[in-house]
């Protein structure tokens, strides 16, 4: 006969009941999933939507589906944001936001740092906990100008792990029309003096033919060209054929951006014009040995960084100001033939950064930030340039992302003023966010959240969802999946 203790339905159910336990009591101390229903975080955090494929280049095209206080949507008449091709999303089913595992006890160990994402209670509506970024600090004087983020006067930069995590997908060379992407590279000799950054001439420019790009790949050969090599990306509009800068117009908002709420230029229909680039892709040393380049510009200055690769003796990475201020330097394995590298070159916040496979270079180049309230007009259709000399190298997974551009609140010009203990957030999809710049109590402004009102910190997006497709006996269902490509750690 089985005694109580060893028997094994019992043992079981005992150990269930301790599961049970100690996973309510997990979430009652420690953690708790939350869900995102509006897109106030988009495209970092992503609320309920629809997403189809682009017709033209493939690309996906998320589109939010809008709140109860929002503009209506109209879902036949979408961009995508690779290509700009109109795409109806209007038969596409509505797919859940995403969910984030929350950790309810960082903010009582610590308190909020900027540019960290955190769950709160908003002192302008308390009937639900809210989801945003902390930009500004207790006791500082916020102010937004030319996109940027000012706290006492200063410019606010990021260091390329948080640019990682506000970055917004501009152009993706994989996912490329039927025609491919040449007309959107030009090719160009490089400067014909060594002593001279390896970008600075535009003369005798002509489309990307077959050698440059094929495959969905750059094909830089500096070894067959010893005067070297370049391309350029150009923002060519496929169907107009005209040039345009870029711009903060985010395809996931479904439509050109609201005005009433938020300071923007008229002459703008579909965004403002963005100056701040980030250049990520994989490249593939294949022979020779010599000097690779990345330039970046807002068309009013630039930044390059040049990296050796091949056998080089004392090879020193560098990244330099092409207005002439001192260049960042330090020796530096060169990269060799045969390996393919993960590399990122961002020129955001008026600061150039270099990443190679995941680690910083360098440390950052500041250049001077415009005055508040000042800033220069920029822009930008040809934001990066690659360039070789002595080596063939190939581009891969080419991504070029810009930073999020934020808006002033259209009644707060002069900005915010932040008392003791209140932290200002605002949301990334900064067109279409209920954040600090808006925030009323009283008919008065109210942009601060105080410390106690913060919930917790996102640290894992755990359950974020695609349309999917099933069938079964040779009928099709339409349903949803886990989208495994986005589940991430939020830092």
């Amino acid at each position: 006969m089985t005694s109580p203790a060893t028997n094994p339905v019992r043992r079981l159910t005992q150990v269930f009941v301790a599961f049970l336990c100690g996973f309510l009591l997990v979430r009652t101390v420690a953690l708790e999933p939350f869900g995102v229903p509006t897109g106030s975080m988009a495209p970092a955090l992503i609320g309920n939507h629809r997403t189809v494929n682009c017709p033209r280049c493939d690309a996906p095209v998320t589109v939010g589906e809008p709140g109860p206080d929002a503009r209506a949507i109209k879902f036949d008449a979408c961009r995508c944001p690779n290509c700009e091709q109109a795409v109806d999303l209007s038969a596409a089913r509505e797919v859940p936001g995403d969910r984030l595992m929350v950790d309810k006890t960082v903010f009582h160990a610590r308190s909020p740092r900027r540019w960290e994402v955190a769950v709160f209670r908003c002192p302008a509506d308390l009937s639900k906990p809210y989801v945003k970024r902390v930009v500004g600090l207790p006791g500082e004087h916020v102010e937004i100008s030319g996109g940027d983020v000012y706290a006492d006067g200063e410019l606010v930069r990021k260091t390329m792990r948080q640019v990682r995590e506000t970055r917004v997908l501009a152009f993706a060379l994989a996912h490329a029309p039927a025609g491919g992407w040449s007309d959107r590279w030009l090719v160009q000799p490089l400067a014909a003096d060594p002593k001279l950054p390896p970008l600075t001439a535009t003369r005798a420019e002509r489309p990307a033919d077959e050698l440059v790009l094929h495959d969905g790949v750059l094909h830089l050969d500096g070894v067959a060209h010893p005067e070297g090599v370049g391309v350029t990306y150009r923002h060519l509009n496929l169907d107009t054929r005209r040039e345009e800068p870029l711009h903060d117009f985010l395809a996931y908002n479904g439509q050109p951006p609201d005005r009433k709420l938020f300071a923007r230029s008229a002459t703008a229909p579909w965004g403002d014009p963005v100056h701040d680039f980030v250049a990520a892709f994989d490249l593939e040393v294949v022979a020779g040995s010599g000097v690779f380049a990345c330039r970046l510009t807002d068309n009013v200055e630039s930044v390059h960084a040049d990296v050796p690769v091949g056998l080089q003796v004392a090879p020193t990475v560098q990244v330099a100001h092409d207005g002439g201020a001192t260049p960042l330097g330090k020796p530096w394995p060169a990269l060799a033939v045969g390996s393919t590298y993960r590399v990122e070159f961002a020129f955001v916040d008026r600061r150039a950064m270099l990443a190679i496979d995941g680690r910083d270079v360098l440390p950052p180049l500041d250049l001077p930030a415009d005055p508040v309230g000042q800033p220069r007009k920029r822009q930008t259709a040809r934001p990066v340039q690659f360039g070789v000399r002595g080596a063939t190298v190939v581009v891969k997974n080419f991504e070029l992302f810009r930073d999020v551009h934020y808006l002033s609140a259209a009644k707060s010009p002069r900005g915010w003023q932040l008392p003791a203990g209140e932290y200002f957030v605002l949301g990334d999809n900064t067109s279409s966010s209920h954040d600090s710049r808006v925030w009323e109590i009283d008919g008065k402004p109210a942009p601060g959240v105080p410390e106690d009102g913060f919930l917790g910190k996102p640290f894992l997006i755990h359950q974020p969802m695609r349309p999917a497709r099933l069938t079964v006996n040779g009928h099709e269902r339409r349903m949803q999946s886990p989208d495994w490509g986005r589940i991430r750690w939020l830092r």
